[in-house]
């Protein structure tokens, strides 16, 4: 149904409607407008004159100063790929943005992306990444097909004689040819293809939660929603409707403009996980392959590395021996027994807040029903660090704990009715491991759940500038290039010690 109305720009919801935050412009139109309209600029025969043209292009424009970075990176790579595309293609000049065509009276196809031609009727259409490229399908995606078949049928100055689809990358400057053939292909690629897919989107009727959520036009009105109005704590909405979950909260907390760049703009990121956030990760797919048979974990299966029993999937020798001790201590403490039913394993779940206007996402890593008929939602996080003396230690540690007793505290009750429910944190070192518990029942840790949610999602519900804390994190940053202030003194003292 999501994106049944997307493509439906003129329904709305007298209900709700999304509320957009205009405090940042959309990245991709500031990059490609300015680009585009740097072609016929001749300061950039030039490196220096490209990036003053640039510079006084971008002078009146608001972007965070890690945006700005990234967009002055983007356009000179974009004008780079571009010299690239037209030496292939003598004469080939810019056209006009998201061109569009009207196949029925009624509808119409548009592609955002620009549009070029050249003066022997080779028409190209451009789809632009944050990134880099990506590797090139073996057959080209419904995107790819539907931005060809636009661009063939978009009113001709000239006769079209072959239709190309170019991708390119932000971040590096590549560039490939994803399709080209010639107008009569494109058409039946088309019908073949990608039709009976659009068509598919134009008539969908029905609704179910997921990441779409965030970006759907009814989620504030939408049944397929969990209603968790007061989860977040906030009396008032922020700037714009948001989603966000416990992991954003701590990303945040640890550094706005971080989080701003991953989760809001989506700049391209390095891959910088430490040690112990890879671990972790290995842990967890180990334990959710193992409890998806309903079965509790045995010390047989965390045996022998070549064991076929042992659930090491893709992962090496080396990175099962290190977690090896961890799985030994889980399976002392698995929760998994005959009788138990298990409801779901890393399933995400959605609601809406609807007194902060935000779409509230939350992932438990397992919810079941025990054999003394209560629900029971597990969280399982390990630690290098000594394991938490009682409840409430526990509970300051990870704040995966409160964030999962406010569902209950917000309304939620998942998909079995009990009258007894527990929330279980399973903690896990390598040399021992714990599990704590909270009744989901107990009005006094829910108020406590609740006031620790409130606390701590409130400076990212207000913030709109996504301020930088630099420190000794900036060195594990995954988008520290685009940060200016990741060049300060705690940043390069934390690269000299890492």
């Amino acid at each position: 149904m999501g994106g049944a109305l997307k493509v439906r720009p003129d329904v709305v919801s007298p209900e709700w409607s999304r509320r957009r935050d205009d405090s940042h412009p959309f990245l991709g139109r500031v990059i490609r407008e300015i680009a585009c309209a740097l072609h016929s600029d001749p300061r950039i025969e030039t490196w220096e004159g490209t990036q003053a043209a640039i510079h006084e292009k971008l002078a009146t424009v608001p972007l965070h100063p890690a945006t700005r970075r990234y967009t002055e990176h983007a356009i000179t790579n974009y004008l780079e790929a571009h010299e690239v595309l037209s030496a292939e293609t003598p004469g080939l000049e810019f056209r006009c943005f998201d061109p569009k065509i009207f196949p029925e009276p009624n509808g119409t196809l548009t592609v955002w992306a620009p549009l070029y031609e050249s003066p022997d009727g080779i028409r190209e259409i451009r789809k632009i990444r944050l990134g880099g490229v990506r590797e090139r399908p073996t057959n080209p995606d419904r995107w790819t097909v539907v931005a060809a078949h636009v661009a063939g049928l978009f009113p001709p100055q000239r006769a079209v004689s072959r239709i190309r689809v170019v991708e390119i990358g932000l971040s590096d400057a590549s560039c490939q040819v994803l399709f080209e053939a010639t107008p009569e292909v494109v058409r039946s690629t088309f019908t073949s293809n990608a039709l009976p897919h659009l068509l598919k989107i134009v008539n969908a009727n029905t609704t179910h939660s997921g990441t779409f959520c965030k970006d759907c036009k009814i989620a504030g009105c939408c049944g397929a929603l969990d209603r968790w109005d007061g989860f977040l704590g906030q009396t008032t909405p922020g700037a714009g409707t948001r989603s966000v979950s416990a992991r954003d909260v701590e990303v945040y907390e640890t550094c706005p403009t971080q989080w701003f760049l991953t989760h809001s703009q989506f700049l391209p990121r390095k891959s910088v996980s430490g040690a112990a956030s890879h671990r972790g990760r290995l842990v967890h797919e180990w334990i959710a392959q193992a409890h998806s048979r309903n079965q509790r974990c045995s010390v047989e299966e965390t045996g022998d590395f070549h064991n076929p029993n042992t659930f090491t999937g893709t992962m090496s020798e080396d990175e099962y021996t290190e977690i090896e001790p961890f799985l030994a201590h889980h399976v002392q403490t698995c929760p998994v027994n005959p009788g138990s039913q298990i409801i779901s394993i890393e399933a995400p779940l959605y609601g809406y807040d609807a007194s902060a206007d935000v779409v509230i996402a939350s992932t438990p890593d397992m919810v079941f029903v025990d054999v003394d008929d209560s629900l029971v939602i597990r969280e399982t996080k390990t630690t290098s660090r000594d394991l938490p003396e009682d409840n409430a230690e526990a509970f300051d540690q990870f704040f995966a704990s409160a964030w999962l007793l406010n569902l209950f505290a917000s309304g939620y009750r998942g998909p079995y009715q009990s009258t007894s429910a527990r929330l279980e944190l399973e903690v896990i070192s390598a040399g021992d491991s714990k599990v704590f518990t909270w009744d989901l029942n107990d009005a006094g840790v829910l108020r406590m759940a609740g006031k620790e949610v409130r606390q701590r999602a409130k400076a990212w519900h207000r913030d709109t500038t996504w301020e930088a804390t630099p420190g000794k994190h900036c060195s594990w940053c995954p988008v520290k290039r685009w940060c200016p202030e990741a060049d300060s003194e705690d940043a390069n003292e934390a690269d000299t010690l890492e």
